[in-house]
């Protein structure tokens, strides 16, 4: 169960995994590692979207309207 500034960090932080991600991925066409470097990129893109998700599924959660309600916007 997050709340309000656990979530936000959690949303800033898929973000910054997903941008990292496909930044090393358009580093990865000129690296000469240019597997490992695409393998880590798609990690990142990943593990950036499966955060989102987690934040998407508790907000989804049955309590969660009376846990958010106090969040300011």
């Amino acid at each position: 169960m997050l709340n309000c500034s656990a979530m936000r960090v959690a949303v800033i932080l898929s973000a910054i995994l997903l941008g990292v991600g496909v930044v090393l991925g358009v580093v990865a066409i000129s690296t000469p590692l240019a597997v490992p470097t695409s393998q880590l990129s798609l990690l990142l893109v990943l593990a950036g979207a499966a955060v989102l998700a987690v934040v998407f599924v508790d907000a989804l959660l049955p309590n969660a309207s009376q846990r958010l309600d106090g969040c300011r916007h």
